[in-house]
């Protein structure tokens, strides 16, 4: 009888132990099962993932905020617009124009031819060489390239080469708005003619 109640004591002890080792299983299984699960959950939601882990998230809030501020304050690639376009011929224009009134207002002279005295073959005229600029001259020359004219003598006016003529000292310095009066003696051929006026350069 006493062998019988020792045998139930250690079976009572055997199923004691296993039930604990059963629940120590159970316990791990259901820990793993826990792990594994928040693992996957991990896998496929990235923001739910830790942004210090190499596959979490790799763009926070303040570098978008970086990136947005850098595309606004990239310069704009530089395009003709139609207003640039159109002042350029008014940039020329004025140009132009601001040359033509440079040489308005520099040196300038005239030479006008007036008939003195007419003879059978020969004639006497009168030039007028007139500072027409902005400023004084100081030596003028003049062209007599004269059709049926050849001049055979000259007052106030210098022989230089051909049919130019030149200043003398005296009558060289000419005012702005002032004149001189030189003239010269011709022989004539028929058919000669006399111009208004001829070509006049400033020294």
């Amino acid at each position: 009888m006493r062998a019988w109640m020792d045998r139930g004591v250690l079976r009572g002890r055997i199923h004691g132990r296993s039930l604990l080792v059963l629940v120590a299983v159970a316990a791990l299984v259901s820990v793993a099962a826990v792990w594994q699960f928040g693992s996957l959950r991990d896998e496929h939601d990235p923001d739910l993932a830790d942004p210090d882990t190499p596959g979490g998230p790799q763009f926070t809030a303040a570098a978008e905020a970086t990136s947005e501020s850098a595309a606004a304050s990239a310069p704009e690639s530089p395009e003709s617009s139609p207003a640039s376009t159109a002042a350029e011929p008014t940039s020329s224009a004025a140009a132009e124009s601001s040359s033509a009134s440079a040489a308005d207002a520099g040196p300038r002279c005239t030479a006008s031819l007036s008939l003195d005295e007419e003879w059978s073959s020969s004639i006497s005229v009168a030039v007028s060489v007139a500072n027409t600029g902005a400023e004084p001259i100081d030596g003028w020359e003049v062209l007599l390239a004269l059709d049926g004219v050849e001049v055979t003598a000259a007052w106030g006016l210098e022989h230089l080469d051909g049919d130019r003529y030149g200043d003398i000292m005296f009558n060289a310095a000419i005012a702005p708005g002032e004149s001189v009066e030189p003239s010269f003696s011709a022989a004539v051929e028929d058919g000669w003619t006399l111009p208004a006026t001829v070509p006049c350069t400033p020294a």
